[in-house]
């Protein structure tokens, strides 16, 4: 062996060396597979994490070491497309899989995929992280989350019961509304988040009556104008009822613009078209129907027919077009039953956090 071979030989040995310590030092799991799926590298974060030694992994198939029984078949479909196309659905992303220890545990786990190309057939580089803590604090927050929005359904349902407790004749007409303005959202196909704050805000939109005196309230006659001014009064007192409350959504807005109309001619403010929020549109809607098609002290009942003739006459006008049409569509044609559809706690509790959707493949 002449000198330059023997200082090839030594810089070569040195590179080992560095890349053997940087592989054993790294915090996360580093596994090579060849082509075939076999393992070729594996470090000692790896034998922490999996159980198993790097002797035991070296040399066998990764499927058949880490990868659960059920998603081995998708690994090896996903390794002969890639060989076969070049492309992968986990190559080069971050994505939440399931590993197999070799106690038969199963643990989640963060995986990258990178191809490596050193000669003809390629290599893969798997980099992992157990995420077990991260999970179940994760599930901690969500446990929390949901009893804190469950509290709230609480408090919304109380605050809704003390109304209707003032006012025997209009009991169950917020949860009515709320329903039928859920109803309506989920047709104009709204995100979920949205569709909560519409139901909520159906359910509270007349808390404000709480400050109207009761003989205005179950009055059998007609109202005078100073009684009409009180009532009048409701969407602003609801709205500085809650106008402090830190919603997640813009239920104090949706209050107080619930009986404002399209063509100005609502109150408390006169608002017109866009400067009515979408919410607020919805429970219009919603609260227009249900009080026409319900009795009232100074009224009979006047029926459903009567209330989409209402709602269809004033489409475009005084009322959204778009969400008329919704309703018009629920009620006609799907036969949603106003008085028989009301969503209950568990509709409204559960959270949409990432899933572990995608497993190791």
């Amino acid at each position: 062996m002449d000198v330059k071979e023997s200082i090839s030989l030594h810089e070569h040995l040195v590179d080992q060396e560095w890349f053997n310590a940087m592989l054993d030092s790294s915090l996360d799991c580093i596994i090579a597979i060849d082509h075939g799926g076999i393992i070729v590298e594996y470090n000692h974060a790896a034998e922490t994490v999996f159980g198993y030694s790097a002797a035991e992994a070296v040399g066998r198939r990764l499927d058949e070491l880490i990868i659960p029984e059920r998603y081995r078949s998708r690994h090896r479909e996903a390794l002969a497309r890639y060989l076969r196309t070049g492309e992968g659905n986990v190559i080069g992303r971050r994505v939440e899989v399931h590993g197999l220890t070799k106690s038969g545990r199963e643990i989640p786990v963060e995986l990258t995929v990178l191809p490596i190309h050193p000669g003809r057939s390629p290599y893969f580089t798997a980099y992992l992280r157990d995420i077990t803590e991260r999970k179940a604090a994760e599930e901690k927050i969500r446990d929390y989350a949901i009893k804190l929005k469950e509290s709230l359904i609480e408090t919304i349902n109380s605050v809704s019961t003390t109304v209707e407790m003032r006012d025997a004749y209009t009991t169950g007409h917020q949860r009515r509304v709320a329903a039928l303005a859920y109803a309506i959202g989920r047709e104009l196909k709204l995100d979920e988040k949205r569709l909560e704050g519409v139901y909520f805000g159906g359910m509270m939109h007349d808390i404000g009556k709480i400050v109207v005196p009761m003989e205005v309230l179950t009055d059998r006659g007609p109202l005078g104008s100073s009684a009409m001014k009180t009532i009048h009064l409701h969407p602003v007192m609801g709205y500085k009822i809650l106008k402090s409350v830190h919603f997640p959504w813009p239920i104090a807005i949706m209050i107080l613009q619930h009986h404002e109309k399209l063509d100005g001619s609502g109150y408390p403010n006169g608002l017109m078209g866009d400067d009515i929020i979408l919410e607020s549109r919805i429970i219009t809607v919603a609260d227009i129907v249900e009080a026409i098609q319900s009795g009232r002290p100074y009224r009979d009942a006047k029926g459903i027919e009567a209330a989409l003739d209402e709602i269809t006459r004033w489409s475009g006008v005084k009322y959204d077009a778009a969400v008329v049409a919704a309703c018009r569509r629920l009620i006609v044609e799907q036969g949603f039953n106003i008085n028989d559809n009301d969503y209950t706690t568990t509709d409204f509790v559960n959270l949409t956090f990432m899933k572990v959707g995608e497993e190791i493949g």
